[in-house]
């Protein structure tokens, strides 16, 4: 550590001032005595600018009070040269303190005066001065002077922001190692390092003699899993690709990458050094999964409005269920493993309407939300859905298989049969069991192109996707449907430090191969929601049957979102966003289904994040414009997790 110029000088004089205090002539005198302790701490105008940034004042003089001098202030104590001893090693204390924080020019002064018989009065004065000024000089063994320029020009600029506190000089040095790492050297050493204290210019002059070691280039990457987990799912993770420059802030972000998928409870990157041959160094990255087993149980009472699903009654009524539901789960933090849920739904009516639905769900898949990895996923499933439209119960087997065709592109495809029942207001049905009950097969494909960099939280990148269905139905009615989604968003940040953000978002919808009113009602393209128009809940912005508060749906949509995301502190945001979309193709060849005036429907809010490590909290208050009275809410609260797009 370094000390004040001849510091054993400094300390002698403040014992000297002790002793010409005047309590000599009375020392005889003086014992069993107590004593009461004061600090003053000088400074100047550039104190709190300098020193702040290191430790409050209130903190330092918390510090100093710490010492026993102040601690043990009014009790007893032996004789003055218990007391004299005791001062001597606080003021030692004291000046460690200010060396430690860079004011190495600090003066401590000690005044002790008697009070009264057998009690004196301390008092210590800290004068910090000014802090020092931190320099550096640096020397790389067995480099040219354009090599020392170049790095350490990066040193001195990075050491201009530091104090001269012995924590900034451990950082300064610390910044030199890591500056090499950044530029292929795999193991700099610290050779040499000195501290020199120059009281004349107050400088604190650091001197290094660094070796940089080998300059390697990055080998082939071992990877050590467990099973279930593809290789590819880690790699499409890593920041580097073999023959790339060493870059030990690219191994820093690729551990990072890991982490946030929330899936791994250990991520471990490390160079194998002792495989290093020619200059190419063997990376080994070791993770382990992190599955939690649960159990839930749970009890809801659910009030449902308007929505007629019962089989026998065909009657608009208020109906009220209870859902007893109980899962098992062995999943990561995305819910990626395997689920098993069993949900009971009894739905009191009258006796003879009286009837109670089961729904269950079996899902098997890797633990992959980011889907980058080669997977199968397959379900077992009943279900059902209760929507602002229709009500829906589905018997569902489905099988897909997902294929990473390009870095950051993926295709998803497979095959799902289906048996649903669906049941929604009686003017959709010409009959009574035409489009309620239906049977089919769909094949979907799925085309994702992700250039973000975050699932949950992006502020760069774009991300593009695909998605067509085709549908064969048993019915006769329907026989055949096709179906395409279309979607675009991207992100972008002025800053550097990516605080403000804006985003936009583009979908477009179809479904295609019969009229209107030959699709079946949950197969209708509807907006609405929290990830689409927000001001207006699910499925309701769209056009309402005439004297109906029931949405007709359409064959194709227009949507799109815009934002601007501002990040005003660690942890909150704030985000002001504008909604907006327009179904089309929604005119139906029955007069009874004539639909009030075809508009765009758009909404405006404002919503708060709170950043979390799994991902933003979604907090949004959305508004209509040109709210429908009885219709639509005033306001629309949403609370979610990650952006809304």
């Amino acid at each position: 550590m370094a000390l004040k110029k001849n510091p054993s000088k400094t300390i002698i004089i403040a014992l000297l001032l002790i002793f010409a205090s005047g309590v000599p002539a009375f020392e005889s005198e003086f014992y069993d005595i107590g004593y009461s302790a004061e600090l003053i701490l000088k400074k100047d105008q550039n104190f709190a600018e300098a020193f702040s940034e290191i430790i409050s004042e209130d903190s330092i003089s918390t510090e100093i009070k710490r010492l026993r001098l102040f601690s043990w202030q009014n009790k007893p104590i032996g004789s003055m040269r218990t007391l004299r001893d005791r001062i001597g090693n606080d003021i030692k204390a004291i000046y460690r303190k200010a060396h430690l924080t860079g004011f190495y020019g600090a003066e401590v002064a000690c005044e002790i005066t008697p009070v009264s018989d057998y009690r004196v009065a301390v008092k210590i004065t800290v004068d910090l001065g000014k802090p020092f000024v931190l320099k550096t000089n640096i020397r790389y063994l067995n480099k040219d002077e354009g090599f020392v320029e170049r790095h350490g020009k990066a040193l001195l600029q990075y050491s201009r922001t530091l104090n001269s506190s012995l924590g900034a000089i451990k950082s300064a040095a610390e910044f030199a190692v890591d500056d090499l790492q950044k530029s292929g050297f795999i193991k700099p050493e610290v050779i040499k390092k000195n501290l020199r204290i120059d009281y004349d210019t107050r400088e604190a002059v650091l001197n290094l003699t660094i070796d940089p070691g080998e300059k390697v280039v990055f080998s082939e990457t071992v990877i050590r899993s467990f099973p279930g987990i593809e290789d590819d799912f880690i790699r499409n993770r890593i920041a580097w690709r073999e023959g790339d420059p060493f870059d030990i802030e690219k191994i820093r972000s690729s551990e990072e990458n890991l982490r946030n998928t929330q899936i791994f409870s250990k991520v471990s990157i490390t160079p194998d050094e002792s495989a290093l041959k020619n200059n190419k160094v063997p990376m080994i990255i070791e993770v382990r999964e992190d599955k939690k087993h649960t159990v839930d149980f749970s009890v809801l009472y659910a009030g449902m409005r308007s929505m007629n699903f019962e089989k026998q009654s065909q009657a608009q009524k208020r109906l009220k269920s209870v859902i007893t539901r109980l899962a098992w789960k062995r999943c990561n933090a995305f819910g990626g493993g395997e689920r098993l849920d069993f949900t009971i739904e009894g739905t009191p009516l009258r006796v003879r309407d009286k009837r109670s639905d089961y729904a269950f769900e079996v899902l098997l898949s890797q633990p992959d939300i980011f889907l980058k990895n080669n997977r199968v996923d397959w379900s077992i499933s009943r279900k059902q859905e209760l929507t602002n439209v229709f009500f829906k119960k589905s018997d569902l087997g489905s099988l897909m298989f997902n294929y990473p065709i390009y870095d950051g592109l993926l295709m998803r495809t497979g095959c799902s049969l289906d048996k649903t029942y669906v049941d929604a207001d009686e003017i959709f049905f010409r009959n009574k069991e035409d489009g309620r009950n239906y049977k089919n097969i769909s094949v979907p494909l799925e085309l994702i192109l992700d250039r973000t960099d975050s699932l949950l939280n992006p502020v760069s990148g774009y991300r593009l996707s695909l998605k067509t269905s085709s549908m064969f139905f048993r019915n006769s009615e329907i026989g055949r449907l096709g179906a395409f989604d279309i979607g675009f968003s991207c992100n972008y940040s002025p800053d550097e430090l990516k605080k403000t953000v804006f985003a936009f978002n583009l979908v477009r919808k179809s479904v295609f191969g019969q009229k209107l009113d030959d699709i079946p009602v949950d197969k209708r393209i509807y907006a609405g929601g929290m990830n689409s128009v927000r001001g207006y809940a699910n499925q309701t912005a769209s056009e309402l049957i005439a004297e109906k508060s029931v949405p007709l749906g359409g064959k194709s949509s227009l949507e799109f979102n815009c934002e601007v995301r501002r990040k005003i502190s660690g942890d909150f945001g704030l985000v002001l966003f504008c909604d907006g979309a327009k179904v089309f193709q929604n005119q139906s060849v029955r007069p009874e289904l004539r639909i009030e005036k075809k508009r765009w429907f758009c909404s405006v809010g404002v919503g708060v994040r709170y950043f979390t490590y799994v991902g933003p909290m979604r907090f949004d208050f959305a508004f209509p414009v040109n709210r429908r009275k009885g219709a639509d809410s005033k306001v629309q609260f949403i609370m979610s997790l990650g952006q809304a797009f």
